[in-house]
């Protein structure tokens, strides 16, 4: 039930891209009349807000949601206990379909009323937004789709995150293709706006039948599954004979699910700056290429994955025992602390540098100049990493002070706020300050603890325009304190992550 209602205000954002559509338009088209606004707020809300919020905040949190909180059931002899009793499969099953089906009806429910009610304060006809929020929102029910048809491969709370990140990823590969039943490409051509809003009934069915095809396979896979409750807690063979610092990191580095995740995750990730080089290319010859390297290493979507994956790096070693057989050991907490902390660093920087070399090594194959582009891709790439660190310290602090789902639930909040809705609201209100933009965006981000928002700056000093080529790098030395502001706050997340964790009471 908590997690219902905490779903409902998130899908209240819609209200507030109201109020922020509302001034920037009005700053822009002061003679506008209030219908003209009311049509342009709800194509902005249609096509920008709302598939963003689905596809970058919604979409992952409903799949890792339900995966995980299967996953921990199973994890715990919950769900073996459950079917012991008189309870069939098939209707355990579709008590999990009834749970995924209340988030979805939950979110839209809150998309359609927060919008409409806004809309209706400032005297605009709300017709088209209803039904072209309840339309996009229909995409929830096929992301419902693939998280049953995945359920019964959750073992564990962990193996859970893992598949609803996965998933997130994969959904976000298709782009802008043809396959409307794919939910992330139904949110971009459910919804038709001329002088009216339209729905695409193809694509509303294509998505209909996914949902009753993954839903109908995942009660068929869970109902013929040998269903066994997890063994117990074992450490894996590696000898602690080193100092306690390295034998934690070599044993964590090489055993743990996370790292393959950091690494697999932001590699494939990758491939959604294979469409942006092309873009660039295509309008703007070599020059847009370049600046297209810049654009596409700014990671916008990374955080998602990076994020998540930190919150659950102490509050997850603490619930699952890994901790407390640790310390069993001849170890410290700080071995253990600094330990899990370098097999991150290591695994962000292996993500980071696979993810900046697909970037370069395609660019070079479209065309673009090889000393340019190293120098580009080696520049970007460093505060990329930068800005993943700051991140991941981020998911630290938040695994340190909040425990299970409430961890993962506000990383993928503030993952979305961070990397989308700030960001959006500071370069508007540079956009509407006087003098130079690249001056007045610097200065209103130096307070703001957005990485993705840090590089935009430093990335807006050398490109500020897709046409023309690069400046020099030299430019960004301009913005010191937006460089600093990618490496201060890490510093101050770790140090109360560990403040927090050395006073924790690990053995209880």
């Amino acid at each position: 039930m908590r997690t219902r209602s905490l779903l409902f205000i998130i899908s209240l954002f819609p209200a507030v891209a109201v109020e922020i559509d509302v001034r920037r338009f009005t700053a822009h088209y002061q003679d506008i009349s209030a219908r003209e606004l009311g049509h342009l707020i709800t194509a902005d809300l249609l096509t920008k807000w709302l598939p963003n919020l689905i596809k970058l905040l919604l979409v992952p949190l409903i799949l890792i949601l339900l995966l995980s909180r299967f996953g921990s059931d199973f994890e715990r002899g919950n769900t073996i206990l459950m079917l012991s009793k008189p309870l069939t499969r098939r209707r355990y099953f579709l008590g999990w379909v009834l749970e995924g089906l209340k988030l979805a009806l939950v979110s839209a429910l809150g998309i359609a009323l927060s919008g409409a009610l806004a809309m209706l304060a400032h005297g605009f006809a709300v017709r088209d937004y209803l039904i072209g929020s309840l339309a996009l929102s229909l995409s929830l029910i096929g992301v419902l789709g693939i998280a049953l048809f995945l359920l019964p491969f959750a073992t564990s709370r962990d193996s859970g995150v893992f598949l609803g990140l996965g998933a997130f990823i994969a959904l976000l590969l298709p782009g802008k293709s043809d396959y409307s039943f794919v939910p992330t490409v139904y949110l971009e051509r459910a919804v038709s706006i001329g002088e009216s809003v339209s729905v695409l009934h193809g694509a509303v069915g294509q998505l209909l039948a996914l949902f009753i095809v993954l839903s109908l396979a995942g009660m068929e896979v869970f109902r013929r599954r040998e269903l066994k409750s997890p063994g117990p807690f074992s450490v894996l063979e590696f000898s602690f004979s080193f100092r306690g610092l390295y034998g934690v990191f070599l044993g964590l580095s090489l055993g743990s699910r996370r790292f393959i995740a950091f690494v697999a995750f932001t590699a494939l990730m990758a491939f959604l700056g294979k469409g942006t080089l092309d873009k660039y290319y295509a309008n703007y010859g070599v020059p847009g290429l370049l600046n297209a390297v810049i654009q596409t290493l700014n990671g916008s979507l990374l955080p998602l994955v990076v994020l998540p994956l930190g919150a659950l790096s102490i509050g997850s070693a603490i619930e699952n025992g890994t901790v407390r057989v640790l310390l069993s050991k001849p170890l410290r907490k700080r071995d253990f602390f600094l330990g899990t902390l370098l097999s991150d660093l290591l695994a962000v920087l292996i993500g980071t540098v696979l993810y900046v070399a697909f970037i370069v090594a395609y660019a070079l194959h479209l065309g673009s100049p090889s000393g340019r582009t190293l120098e580009l891709g080696l520049a970007f790439g460093s505060f990329l990493f930068l800005s993943l660190l700051q991140y991941l310290a981020l998911g630290y602090l938040l695994s340190a002070f909040i425990k299970g789902r409430k961890a993962l639930f506000v990383s993928l909040i503030l993952a979305f706020l961070l990397g989308f809705t700030v960001p959006i609201a500071i370069i508007a209100a540079s956009n509407s300050a006087g003098g130079s933009f690249v001056d007045a965006l610097a200065k209103n981000s130096l307070s703001v603890p957005s990485p993705f928002l840090h590089y935009v700056v430093l990335a807006t000093a050398v490109s500020p325009k897709r046409g023309l080529p690069p400046k020099s790098l030299s430019e960004v030395l301009s913005y010191p304190g937006n460089l600093a502001m990618l490496v201060v706050p890490m510093l101050v997340y770790l140090a109360l992550a560990w403040l927090r964790f050395k006073k924790a009471d690990l053995r209880g």
